[in-house]
């Protein structure tokens, strides 16, 4: 019974790279992990990527929704202090820091569609 020597649809258990056309025992370009196709070990079983890839989609989700919540928190808080200082610097200095954590959000919000 002779075996392939290349791997078909396969990939890597580590980090998902296609492993299609690299022989069946060796070490992932990407990352470096060992796998062995005719044994399975370092093989990715079908799915797994995916609800990792889901998983890194929701933490994004919420690392956005917190960074948005705090630059609303952030300008409540300074609008507060300006009227009960009657004075307008309060507000100018958490208006920089929330638009800190709107930036924020806004470069984790774009990751999102990468993933």
């Amino acid at each position: 019974m002779c075996r392939m020597s290349r791997i078909t649809g396969k990939s890597c258990g580590g980090c998902g790279y296609d492993l299609t056309g690299l022989d069946v025992q060796g070490v992932c370009p990407e990352c470096g992990c060992y796998h062995d196709a005719w044994t399975g070990e370092g093989i990715a079983v079908k799915g797994v990527m995916e609800k990792h890839r889901r998983g890194d989609w929701v933490v994004r989700l919420f690392q956005t929704l917190g960074l948005l919540f705090m630059a609303l928190f952030t300008l409540g808080l300074g609008a507060l202090f300006s009227w009960k200082a009657q004075n307008y610097r309060p507000m100018i200095l958490t208006g920089v820091l929330a638009a800190m954590f709107l930036a924020s959000a806004v470069a984790t919000g774009l990751s999102l569609r990468r993933l």
